[in-house]
């Protein structure tokens, strides 16, 4: 089947539950980004220092785009790669915050927010995926718009080295907030590690899928990602230690990533594939 894409319909409830993380992400994004120096008043728990909160901030800011540009999307194949990676980061943050559940402002509005936000979607993400997928050729099958070969291999092998080192600093968040180039408490490093797992799966999917049409939407967040986050840095330049390797290893890879994307439009994007309907019931 290779140079044919096996089309799925995206079913409503997915269409649904894609708005709603819409609604749950400009949530996010009016706090913690555009307002980080008042997590206490604004957001699920307080955040210090406030350059914490904007990047987390930018984290949201870029994967606003992995479920805005999904809602106009018709062919479930071209969604597939965001809703495991997606499923993973919301239980990140979902046992990150019964770890840390002290630290939160329970009871306050934006707590209900936030803990809705990541309660609801690990078992809908999961299920919606599991339906769509009896209906479905599993990913990889019938490739219309191959990805190159070093491209996909790159996403593969930095995909699961980002998600490694994800999984170590979730579990052992003192290692990675010692190297920090701000102060981060166990909850903010955990925060983190829930982001830098999602950009990692989310490219080791976009490497399983091997196709271009089923990772360009995933790859509007990981361009957007280091533009928002020196943006972020930027405007709260004085809590940063610049000199800090991490930080330049985090903006080097994530700019790296965003080069590799920003390649595949410029000579993959305006490829067309041969189309057929799914055969599979």
């Amino acid at each position: 089947m290779s140079g044919t894409e096996l089309q799925t319909p995206i079913r409503l409830p997915l269409r649904v539950w894609m708005a709603v993380e819409v609604l749950f992400g400009l949530a996010a994004i009016s706090t913690v980004f555009l307002r980080p120096s008042d997590t206490a008043n604004n957001f699920a728990w307080p955040i210090q220092p406030a350059v914490m909160a904007a990047v987390l901030g930018a984290f949201y800011l870029a994967s606003a785009l992995l479920f805005v540009l999904p809602l106009f999307a018709r062919i479930w194949q071209h969604v597939r790669v965001m809703v495991l990676p997606s499923a993973a980061f919301s239980t990140a943050m979902l046992l990150a915050t019964f770890l840390h559940w002290d630290k939160f402002s329970v009871g306050t509005f934006p707590f209900l927010i936030w803990f809705a936000s990541y309660v609801l979607p690990p078992p809908i993400f999961v299920a919606l995926y599991v339906w769509h997928q009896r209906r479905a050729a599993p990913p990889g099958a019938g490739i219309a718009v191959p990805v190159v070969g070093w491209a996909r291999t790159f996403f593969r092998i930095n995909g699961l080295a980002v998600s490694a080192l994800a999984l170590i600093g979730f579990a052992a968040p003192g290692l990675l907030a010692s190297a920090a180039p701000w102060d981060m408490t166990p909850l903010t490093t955990r925060a983190l590690c829930g982001w830098l797992l999602a950009v990692g799966l989310l490219q080791v999917s976009m490497a399983w899928e091997g196709d271009w049409l089923r990772a360009r939407l995933a790859t509007a967040m990981l361009m957007v990602l280091p533009v928002a986050v020196l943006v972020q840095l930027g405007r709260f330049a004085d809590q940063v230690e610049w000199g800090s390797p991490s930080l330049w290893v985090l903006l080097a890879d994530s700019s790296a990533v965003a080069g590799v994307c920003g390649y595949l439009w410029a000579t993959t994007g305006a490829h067309r594939p041969v189309v057929r309907p799914a055969t599979v019931p």
